[in-house]
């Protein structure tokens, strides 16, 4: 079966699942007094969710092209217009604006991709919806100064992933109104000069980086490509070629895992893998790419709506995405005997965090460094996570500046610098301080599958693990083991926001001192697994290293 029949496949389990679920009635409106972020994420959620629906079945219509998904999807999309049509009433703000748009983006690319199969009263509603969101947006929000001029992470300037989403979003809803409304045709250039002049040059960092975080890189990137496609389609306006050509897609692969978490009914949780085999098809066709095309192809669950395992605590609404299903719009099919592409490690000097990896095969090992910690996934599980130093949000800060602000605690135990070096068959990642004394040392040796890390600050360490292969201690001592002592944290709104899990999951938890300042721990990943003999074993033990697979 071909990628892209399993990407259909994919759309159409989604599509009877929702087919016959009615578009809840009652819009959400927003509220002033909203200290938790109650109001925003009930609102976000279900704005989300309901986009993630529609654009799921129009795909599957479009794609597939049964009577039984085109009448689910078209009935789906004026229950989508009605629900949130008084978002129109709304004067456009930092939080409105991000949900709105997302809506303005689900019906104008739902009704492009039914348009032919849409009764005239119906696609008159539709298209009445999104002109009466888009002409408050477009005098109230996007002719603003600061949103349609350079972006940044400073609180002076517009955030570089909230001004991809929303510009493109806003650009895809003026297309499609081109033949409907006069003043389409400024919105669309509009659009057009902010992505040529601000967003194409400076959305990512020089490294190619997203600078709020490798977790908004796939979305930065999918929404560019979603506008550039449709206004070359639509008006023959050719930004794309070039854009997909210069663009490095290293930082997306080095991110990128195919297999994931995911909950019983198979939808992936929603992370920063989220969208990639989407863009990585986009890219690969774009530059004529079969590697990329064979990665993307990689993509363990390619179509599904991908979720968030939380739910509202009030509303009970759960955030959906519905991204992968473009790969079957864009993947450029047979891959052949195309080769895995060559960057097997990548290096964020903006960001101060390493990716190395063996591959990204169904057991691929892929190693992030990111804060001073450390995180290994092993066949799309993860087999070794830091818990020290913990990631603490700046809650006033990121309000301020409207963007997640971190930083670490205890202090001194980030490695000013990091270094990755390839040796053989194994990459070395290194890291000092700001005096250049050494505080990490950590190898991936590819052909044995193993991860030596290698702490030298003399720090008290807590890591969590989810695979049956234990993270093997061999210097330091384990002065406990907690099953199910972590449990991930899912809170929005910069953790003041709390939620129902939908999808609970624990995880044994381990607690070291250093030796003689030093801690080192050894993960073996190979087909014997090792230090596995009970899951929440720390295996010290010579007879660990002797069952070593070498293979």
């Amino acid at each position: 079966m071909s990628f892209r029949d399993r990407v259909i496949d994919g759309l159409r389990a989604d599509a009877r699942a929702w087919a016959g679920r009615p578009v809840d009635a009652e819009w959400i409106a927003p509220v002033a007094d909203d200290p938790v972020y109650e109001n925003l994420y009930d609102r976000f959620w279900a704005i989300m969710s309901d986009a993630a629906v529609l654009e799921q079945l129009a795909l599957t219509a479009h794609l597939d092209g049964s009577e039984w998904v085109t009448d689910a999807a078209a009935a789906r999309l004026v229950g989508t217009a009605r629900r949130w049509r008084r978002e129109a009433e709304l004067a456009p703000d930092y939080g409105t604006a991000y949900a709105t748009t997302r809506i303005v983006k689900a019906l104008a690319t739902g009704y492009d991709l039914l348009r032919d199969a849409l009764p005239g009263p119906a696609a008159d509603e539709v298209t009445g919806v999104l002109a009466d969101c888009l002409r408050p947006l477009a005098a109230d929000w996007f002719g603003r100064p600061p949103i349609r001029g350079p972006v940044g992470t400073g609180a002076d300037r517009h955030s570089p992933h909230h001004s991809s989403v929303e510009w493109s979003a806003f650009g895809i809803g003026a297309l499609a109104l081109l033949d409907r409304l006069p003043e389409a045709a400024g919105w669309v250039a509009g659009a057009e000069r902010q992505f040529r002049d601000h967003l194409l040059p400076g959305a990512l960092a020089a490294d190619g980086s997203a600078p709020e975080g490798m977790e908004f890189w796939a979305s930065t990137v999918l929404s560019q490509v979603q506008f550039l496609d449709r206004l070359r389609d639509v008006t023959g306006r050719d930004l794309l070629t070039e854009h997909a050509r210069t663009l490095d897609p290293t930082p997306g692969l080095a991110i990128y895992l195919p297999s994931r978490p995911a909950t019983a009914d198979g939808h992936p949780h929603y992370g920063p893998s989220t969208g990639l085999c989407a863009v990585l098809s986009a890219l690969a066709r774009e530059r004529a790419d079969p590697r990329l095309a064979a990665v993307a192809a990689r993509e363990a669950a390619p179509g599904r709506l991908e979720v968030w395992p939380a739910r509202t605590p009030r509303r009970g609404e759960q955030l959906r995405m519905a991204w992968s299903g473009y790969a079957a719009l864009w993947h450029p099919g047979d891959t052949g005997d195309a080769p895995e592409p060559a960057a097997l490690s990548w290096h964020s000097p903006a960001l101060g965090e390493v990716h190395v990896r063996t591959g990204w095969g169904p057991d691929a090992v892929a190693v992030t460094v990111r804060r001073g910690k450390v995180t290994v996934w092993a066949g799309g599980e993860c087999a070794f996570a830091d818990l020290t130093p913990e990631t603490v949000v700046d809650v006033e800060e990121s309000r301020r500046t409207g963007s997640g602000v971190y930083r670490t605690e205890p202090g001194g135990l980030e490695p000013a610098a990091l270094r990755v070096a390839e040796v053989g068959d194994a990459a070395v990642v290194t890291g000092t301080d700001a005096a250049g004394r050494p505080l990490l040392r950590l190898t991936l040796d590819r052909r044995r599958r193993t991860v030596t890390v290698v702490r030298l600050d003399g720090a008290p360490r807590r890591w969590w693990w989810g695979t049956p292969a234990t993270p093997a201690v061999t210097v330091g001592t384990v002065t406990g083991v907690t099953p199910g002592g972590y449990r991930p944290d899912l809170r929005a709104g910069y953790g003041l926001q709390d939620v129902v899990e939908t999808d609970p999951r624990a995880y044994p938890v381990a607690a070291v001192l250093a030796d003689a300042g030093r801690i080192e721990v050894a993960l073996r990943l190979g087909k014997n697994r090792p230090g596995a003999s009970a899951r929440d074993r720390q295996d010290r033990t010579d007879d660990a290293r002797r069952q070593e697979d070498s293979a």
